[in-house]
């Protein structure tokens, strides 16, 4: 823990130790003054220059300490988080899907919460420290063989706690584990609360099953780590007070000591046992922040590797063609307890294409779309944008030519990356044609509410999707939770708008009544090809409504530029 926060800023490190340091010694200078004074040995005029000078100077040094140290922990704490949100953005989907949700909240929240309270108490760590020192000096000078004896003493503590770190430390991992257990239970249960509503055998078995054996192990173990930490620092308690009794009644029996000298250790030893204890309280924080940290950096070391490299952006919306080769994906599908394999496949696309996908539930028409998109891997073959192989290096920049709605999509509260002032005219137009105008206000580029049913957010999902303009357009069963009326205007208007100004559009749909739009309609069953149709003649006996609607959108003064 304490290289990493010398890692991430040394001079401020050391500016920190050195005032913890001069605030301790000052402290222990203080305490050594009143001592002195209280037996009768300092008489000058100058005592309440020299009482204020040290109460000062330990007021100051502890306040600069504290607010260096908290600037800069803030500061670090800031900077983590950030750097986590990076990680997770660069790094591959497959390998954010394998560590889960509440692993990475885990590290967001719990890791990055615990690395700051313990980053907080080094101040006090260092103040403290320094009291120790500055106490065991004066007491030196009191008396060298009683300071022996105290250090003795002090060595025998450390050395026993050494010896029993492990087992606290083993208990404060396992609670860490347990948090991850204990996130990913509660995840399921915001998101299945409705299922969990409508079947209470369900929800109970789901709660003393899950809920509850995670959250009985975490207090277990959390509950075994705080009682050992106790168990040691009563101990520590023990020896100071074995030590005050030796120091009171075996110190005169063997060895001729001055009664000032007692009284003056009994005062300074019985100060130093609050910074002693302080020290000693702090190492459950800090045996916390070494798990959280060592927990960080394993999935800084477990994502760093795989991350894209070239991060430039796009060159503009040039669109040619893209080829899927022999493309093939394999994964294991745990509710059928079967390996699934796409594949191998073989696409092309060309812009101003509106091209349907279709096929029952598990056929792979979801995995085909990921690997599309980039977020999946081809396990064998490759894929072709223009005339690139799309790879490691690039594949970043690749997916930056999409634009897709997913079936469990994501909504985001503000238009993030749209240039909202100078296209606010499309955006109300496109609201309006949406029917969510009475409903939703674009506000400082923000949604005024995001309150709304599955279609209606599908529908600014949709808005969003259109206002960024891409080559590239993929909608996993957008119409699904969608009224006819807009099933119609997304089938018969929006799609065959966004082909007429040169968009490529897969969409993934079962409505069979709307496949004669489509310049093709490809179909997959148990993961491969079985037929590529070109359904002109349906479009042919379509009517010349559809045709004349799409014309009238795409040159309409509130179409897509």
């Amino acid at each position: 823990m304490l290289k990493f926060l010398w890692r991430s800023s040394w001079v401020t490190m050391a500016g920190v130790m050195l005032t913890g340091i001069v605030a301790g010694l000052s402290n222990a200078a203080l305490l050594a003054f009143i001592n002195t004074r209280l037996a009768g040995g300092l008489t000058d005029f100058a005592d309440p220059v020299w009482f204020v000078g040290l109460a000062l100077t330990v007021l100051t040094s502890r306040f600069v300490s504290h607010y260096w140290l908290n600037r800069f922990s803030t500061k670090t704490i800031r900077d983590l988080r950030l750097h986590i949100s990076r990680l997770i953005l660069r790094a591959p989907y497959p390998d954010l899907q394998r560590l889960g949700k509440a692993q990475l909240l885990g590290h967001l929240t719990e890791d990055v919460t615990t690395i700051a309270g313990a980053s907080e108490l080094f101040p006090v760590l260092c103040i403290n420290f320094a009291i120790v020192a500055g106490c065991m000096a004066y007491l030196s000078w009191l008396s060298w063989q009683l300071a022996a004896v105290l250090a003795g003493v002090i060595l025998f503590g450390i050395t026993t706690f050494q010896l029993c770190k492990n087992i606290p430390t083993r208990y404060v991992r396992g609670a860490r584990e347990e948090y991850d257990r204990l996130s990913q239970g509660f995840c399921a249960l915001t998101e299945g609360v409705r299922e969990l509503k409508l079947h209470r055998h369900r929800s109970e078995a789901f709660v003393a099953g899950s809920l509850a054996a995670s959250a009985e192990a975490y207090r277990r173990d959390s509950l075994r780590a705080a009682a050992a930490y106790l168990a040691i620092n009563q101990w520590t308690q023990l020896l100071y007070f074995l030590t005050i009794g030796v120091i009171l009644y075996g110190f005169p029996v063997w060895r001729s000591v001055g009664a000032e000298v007692i009284s003056g250790y009994i005062l300074v030893f019985l100060f130093m046992m609050s910074p002693l204890t302080i020290l000693t309280s702090s190492l459950p924080a800090f045996s916390r922040a070494k798990v959280a940290l060592h927990k960080v950096l394993q999935l800084d070391d477990s994502l760093a590797g795989t991350l894209t490299i070239d991060l430039a952006e796009p060159d503009g919306p040039h669109f040619d063609r893209l080829a899927m080769r022999g493309v093939t994906h394999a994964f294991h599908r745990e509710k059928e307890n079967r390996q699934f394999r796409l594949g191998p496949i073989d696409l092309d696309f060309r812009p101003g294409e509106l091209v349907f996908l279709v096929g029952g539930n598990g056929s792979g028409k979801t995995t085909l779309a990921m690997i599309l998109l980039g977020l999946y891997h081809p396990e064998q073959g490759t894929v072709i944008w223009n005339d690139s192989v799309i790879h490691a290096g690039n594949r970043d920049v690749y997916m930056q030519n999409f634009s897709a709605i997913f079936a469990d999509f994501y909504l985001f509260d503000a238009l993030y990356g749209v240039d909202v002032a100078n296209r606010q005219a499309l955006i109300d137009d496109y609201l309006a044609r949406l029917h969510l105008s009475h409903k939703v206000e674009i506000v400082d580029g923000a949604f005024s509410s995001v309150n709304l049913s599955q279609g209606q957010r599908k529908r600014l999902a949709l808005l969003a999707a259109y206002l960024e303009d891409r080559p590239f357009y993929v909608f996993d069963e957008w119409a699904a939770d969608q009224d006819p009326e807009f099933k119609q205007v997304f089938y018969a208007e929006l799609l065959p708008a966004l082909k007429a100004r040169g968009k490529t559009v897969l969409a993934i749909t079962h409505d069979d009544k709307y496949f004669h739009l489509a310049d093709r309609c490809i179909k997959l069953e148990e993961g491969r090809i079985t037929a590529i149709e070109y359904p002109q003649a349906y479009r042919q006996t379509a009517g010349a409504e559809t045709g004349a609607s799409i014309e009238a959108l795409a040159s309409s003064d509130g179409g897509i530029r």
